[in-house]
């Protein structure tokens, strides 16, 4: 835990130069605070890394914009500014463990607020738009690893026995993980199913 008289140590790992600029900007500005700018994988520990998506999927552990795993400084806390707004990417990024997420249109003083209060051991920090869809998927509704394989065939359009033959699973297997898929997104054919889990972000979209 940080001492609050102590300088709060931040480092800007974010792939847009501009938007890195001014985050260490509206850092620097703020008493207590003081900015650096860097990889995810520098030589020392910082009190809190203020990163993009991929950035800090690879400082937690995800496939980064390389797609290897970084490993993560000890005792750094995470805190995600990013675009992206659907459901499951703000759970994803919890699950791997950081301690805020925030949208780019934030107010930027609920950037100062976030890092001071992860900093100083607080509970996770969300802004208002990934509370809101974190509280609408309560962990009884979220899909299994194998719902998830039998939903990306399904949105992609293939037969309950097309899906079971690549999965190599029965049918009834397949009948029965859509059946749950369809209760857990509150749909009730195939259609619905794959528009909620597109809208959602549990699939990506056709290119």
């Amino acid at each position: 835990m940080t001492s609050p008289s102590r300088t709060i140590s931040v480092r800007i790992c974010h792939e847009d130069p501009l938007l890195a600029a001014g985050l260490r900007a509206l850092i620097d500005q703020a008493p207590g605070l003081a900015a650096d700018q860097g990889q995810v994988d520098s030589g020392y520990p910082m009190d809190v890394v203020v990163a993009d998506y991929a950035s800090g999927l690879a400082l937690l552990g995800g496939a980064g914009p390389a797609g290897v795993p970084a490993a993560r400084p000890p005792a750094t806390r995470t805190i995600v500014v990013t675009r992206r707004a659907r459901e499951a990417e703000v759970l994803r990024m919890l699950q791997l463990g950081a301690h805020g997420y925030l949208l780019q249109s934030s107010d930027p003083r609920e950037l100062i607020d976030a890092i001071r209060h992860v900093a100083h051991g607080g509970a996770r920090y969300l802004c208002r738009s990934a509370t809101a869809l974190v509280s609408n998927s309560p962990p009884s509704t979220r899909l299994t690893t194998r719902e998830e394989d039998v939903l990306r065939l399904l949105v992609r359009g293939d037969c309950n026995k097309g899906i079971a033959r690549q999965l190599a699973i029965s049918a009834n297997t397949v009948k029965a993980h859509v059946s749950a898929i369809c209760f857990k997104l509150h749909a009730s054919t195939r259609a619905q199913v794959a528009i909620k889990a597109t809208d959602r972000g549990l699939v990506q979209s056709a290119a």
